[in-house]
């Protein structure tokens, strides 16, 4: 697809925003029904609020309106009383919904938001372990568990406050990553989304999954090309590996949302959560063909499951539960805003 398809998808997903918040009025959207086109919403954001706050500020960005700049100000501000929830996601939370307000919108409240969002998330890393554990918060089950689902945001929000002046947040932020490699990345470059862990950190179960979970995949990827972004080295080889299992399983269509089970839906989400992954290991390595891949990826999403009004089809919230399983995301439409703003230029840096 060239520059000028990138753009118009670009602009429908930005024209979405203030129709969704039509909808949602005072509350964080979660999921939309794909025939009624109703949002399942909530009123603090569960873990998925920052993508809201951070959709604002990528429109903010693009438009330089000062009355979407207020907006996404509100928003983050709205995530502010998140920092005391007992969840490691609490690093999306504020990387996305205010790291990105201050990164891409320069907006000095947002630096406060995120900040001490950053040091609460930081009060929940458990020497014992060597890492933030998923926490008990949203019905997570045993705390004492590694997830890879909020590892970009961990990590990058970590590093990012010890660049603001947290220098003790960097070690913390190397050893979440480090353990998290150990624990939910195989040989092959197959991602583990989750591991229950004993109280001295060794896991429960190190059998390997029947199925692969195609979003804990995508986060993985995302996850490892974060960490390759600060740190090189080993995370660079172990953000390639569990890439190049994803095109070697997945190529650059979009997902079902269990690899290896043909039957279930299929997952955008997981998609332009990869293609984010890609770009930045493209960056990191400077190998061209990870951005390539990452173009093709959202080629295939924008051809087949976004429409004119910016509504993007087809992602799966909770298969398991069969809840919101071809539905319309606010994360996923946080991720193909994200990219399709970078690969129009419109947004210079990564905002994920």
């Amino acid at each position: 697809m060239n520059d000028h398809g990138y753009d118009n998808a670009l602009e429908a997903m930005l024209r979405r925003l203030p129709i969704v918040a039509g909808q949602v009025g005072d509350r964080f959207p979660l999921y939309a029904d794909p025939v009624s086109g109703e949002w399942m919403s909530t009123r603090r954001g569960s873990w998925t609020g920052g993508f809201w706050a951070g959709w604002w500020w990528l429109r903010a960005a693009v438009t330089g309106l000062p009355s979407d700049r207020a907006t996404a100000r509100e928003w983050t501000h709205r995530l502010a009383p998140r920092a005391a929830d007992d969840t490691v996601t609490r690093g999306m939370t504020f990387w996305y919904g205010a790291v990105q307000g201050y990164r891409i919108g320069a907006d000095t409240p947002a630096h406060r938001v995120a900040l001490d969002g950053a040091d609460a998330l930081a009060g929940a890393f458990d020497g014992r372990l060597g890492l933030i554990p998923v926490g008990s918060a949203f019905g997570g089950g045993p705390a004492l568990k590694a997830g890879v689902d909020a590892l970009a945001g961990t990590v990058s929000l970590l590093g990012w406050a010890a660049d603001a002046g947290r220098f003790d947040l960097a070690g913390l932020a190397r050893s979440h990553a480090d353990r998290h490699v150990q624990l939910l990345v195989s040989g092959d470059g197959r991602i583990r989304p989750e591991v229950l862990l004993r109280p001295d950190g060794t896991p429960v179960d190190e059998s390997p999954a029947s199925a692969v979970w195609a979003r804990g995949q995508a986060w993985g990827v995302l996850g490892l090309a974060a960490c390759a972004r600060q740190w090189g080295g080993d995370f660079t080889e172990a953000g390639c590996s569990v890439a190049r299992w994803w095109l070697e399983q997945v190529g650059h269509t979009v997902p079902v949302a269990l690899l290896g089970r043909p039957a279930t839906p299929v997952d955008t989400s997981a998609a332009v959560i990869t293609a984010a992954g890609l770009l930045t290991l493209s960056e990191v390595t400077a190998d061209d063909g990870w951005a390539a891949a990452a173009r093709a990826i959202v080629d295939s999403v924008i051809g087949h499951h976004l429409d004119d009004t910016g509504v993007l089809r087809d992602g799966c919230y909770e298969l398991a539960s069969g809840v919101g399983t071809r539905h319309e995301l606010v994360w996923g439409s946080f991720f193909l805003t994200a990219v399709l703003a970078v690969l129009t230029g419109r947004v210079r840096e990564h905002p994920w």
